[in-house]
């Protein structure tokens, strides 16, 4: 088998995988939502995560003055935007925890049935 052909087949099955993957992470999330419990979910949590941002512009705007000799006013925007980014994002992804872990099992298994196959196919079992 030819190098380029051995290269064709790996990215085609790595494709093969994330392609898995992506479904597997699509089925869980779907399932996750349409729960009964999850409805609000994400919601509720960018609702809530704006404490969490809020909190992080004050401390962004704090370390901003404080490393910003020059320019001050600069630093306390800088600050305050990069804070308020991290403590929303953190407390989103937090509070949006059981659907991202739903995902990931789902993916997970998706790609670990894929991976089954494929070596199933070279690797065929004969039983007779």
């Amino acid at each position: 088998m030819s190098i380029s052909k051995k290269i064709r087949t790996n990215l085609a099955y790595g494709q093969e995988l994330v392609e898995s993957g992506v479904e597997g992470a699509k089925d869980a999330r779907k399932a996750t939502l349409e729960s009964t419990d999850r409805i609000d979910m994400v919601t509720s949590a960018a609702q809530e995560s704006w404490q969490a941002a809020t909190i992080g512009v004050l401390a962004g705007a704090i370390f901003g003055v404080l490393t910003d000799d020059r320019k001050p006013l600069r630093g306390v925007i800088t600050g305050g935007l990069l804070g308020a980014a991290a403590g929303f994002a953190g407390s989103f992804a937090w509070k949006t925890r059981p659907l991202t872990s739903a995902m990931v099992h789902g993916a997970s298994k998706r790609i670990g049935t894929t991976r089954d196959q494929h070596w199933l196919i070279k690797n065929p079992v004969n039983y007779g």
